[in-house]
């Protein structure tokens, strides 16, 4: 396992983890204690490169819970804990190693993604899938050897991997990690480093948008920015204001070569959509993309369906889930539960999501997770948790949180929210809270979120807001 910052030690530790055949499991380093723990345990890692800012997190976790975990290896320049290894000893040893068989088709990584259900399913996909990407993104964007291509997407996304990284590597190219994305000092960085590209992730455009306004703000060598889809109102806008020209992107970690905004030259770019398939140097590498209703039969160009796609660089699988990934992929197809539609020209557009999954800014959330958290205090008798808009573009969402409480019980959202913290990562912690005293329920006794969402117009109307409030 790897919980490392953006950094050339995360770079050794994967490529170096590749090469032997072993597999890479990122963590995301805002996760709590009972996440790490959890992709810990799930994942049998044996080893963990850590740094030190992490490091207490693990270190609260008791031994006997992680009987698969041997190795600590300690990033950083402090002390190194007892019955840790330095980082420094990998980087000592010799570079020669005895050849190891391995096939395009093993697995690389296994990136653990929320889902609908209470607990992340790690993705695995191969060193196939990791290449064929990479190689169709350098195709798609047109990258060569002479750029220089700039990234605050974090490591332990599929994204910075197979985009930023493994397009650089493919392409010859510089890589540029910066430790986050800062809308204040973006362009800044990219006039210091000299980038030539840029990857943002959707969320992070409107920020970079509403940055004061200079007169330099086009004066910089970037002239691509590959982000998810920039709001088709401020689309052609941003282009003129910054000099660059905006690539969308779409894709998923179970299906990372995906869809793109069109090769420069092949036809028009859509604002509002999200791309055409992207398309491989190689053209028998067929990547191909389908809307289709819910019995998977195809619909005509305009209506709306599920967007599934189907090419050789889709997951292996959900690791130690079958079922799931039987209900994801069939027949080879990837079944996304993104809603979206197809022109004439096969431009694809998204409208929303089939699934509850949350998306806040650039993370998918499980609201099953949270709703246990919460559950778990004891006033708390039930939750809701779902996505609402957060009017940071497409798709993207702020979590809110419906709290029902136990007869005679009495407390306020800051206790919610402050049982949350440490439970769950900052980025998964309801923004908007709302108590209420019972819920809609099927005939079965499920809750009906989407009466829930029926109810107003507005759903954060009256509610508490954390970000306002604390």
């Amino acid at each position: 396992a790897i919980m490392l910052p953006n950094s050339p030690a995360f770079l050794y530790t994967w490529m170096g983890l590749n090469k032997i055949g072993a597999v890479e499991v990122p963590i995301n380093i805002g996760f709590k204690e009972t996440e790490v723990k959890y992709i810990l345990q799930h994942s049998e890692a044996s080893a963990i490169v850590i740094h030190q800012g992490y490091y207490p997190i693990l270190s609260g976790i008791k031994k006997e819970e992680l009987p698969d975990l041997r190795n600590v290896i300690f990033h950083g320049d402090e002390a190194t804990p007892y019955e840790t290894i330095p980082f420094s000893t990998l980087l000592d040893e010799k570079a020669e190693l005895e050849e190891v068989a391995i096939s395009e088709e093993d697995p690389a990584a296994c990136i653990y993604t929320s889902g609908t259900t209470d607990r992340p399913k790690g993705v695995l996909n191969s060193h196939r899938s990791w290449v064929l990407t990479g190689e169709a993104y350098v195709y798609t964007v047109g990258i060569t050897s002479e750029d220089r291509v700039m990234t605050p997407n974090p490591l332990f996304h599929a994204n910075a991997q197979v985009y930023s990284t493994m397009g650089s590597l493919v392409a010859g190219a510089s890589l540029i990690l910066l430790k986050h994305f800062s809308s204040s000092r973006i362009l800044e960085q990219a006039r210091h480093y000299n980038a030539t590209k840029m990857v943002l992730v959707q969320a992070v455009t409107p920020w970079f948008w509403n940055r004061p306004r200079r007169e330099d703000d086009g004066d910089t060598p970037v002239k691509t920015m590959v982000a998810g889809n920039v709001p088709a109102e401020i689309y052609h806008d941003f282009e003129q204001r910054f000099q660059l020209n905006i690539q969308t992107i779409y894709s998923l970690t179970e299906a990372p070569f995906a869809i793109m905004g069109p090769r420069q030259g092949t036809q028009p770019r859509k604002p509002g959509g999200i791309g055409v398939p992207m398309e491989h140097p190689d053209p028998s590498i067929k990547n191909e993309v389908k809307i289709v209703d819910d019995t998977g039969a195809e619909i005509p160009l305009g209506q709306q369906g599920e967007i599934i796609i189907r090419n050789p660089s889709t997951m292996i699988g959900y690791f130690k889930n079958p079922e799931k990934t039987a209900e994801t992929k069939k027949d080879g197809w990837i079944h996304t539960g993104d809603i979206g539609y197809q022109d004439e020209n096969g431009y694809l557009f998204f409208v929303g999501r089939k699934k509850e999954v949350i998306r806040r800014r650039g993370e998918l959330i499980s609201p099953a997770e949270i709703e246990s958290v919460i559950n778990s205090h004891p006033s708390v008798d039930e939750t809701a948790v779902m996505g609402v808009p957060s009017g940071l573009g497409t798709g993207e969402e702020e979590v809110k949180a419906y709290v029902r409480l136990k007869p005679g019980a009495i407390i306020n959202s800051e206790e919610i929210v402050s049982w949350c913290n440490g439970k769950l990562a900052e980025f998964k912690i309801p923004r908007f809270l709302e108590f209420c005293n019972d819920f809609p329920r099927s005939a079965i006794g499920r809750i009906q979120k989407s009466i829930l969402k029926a109810e107003k117009q507005d759903l954060t109307d009256g509610c508490y807001d954390r970000l306002k409030e604390g």
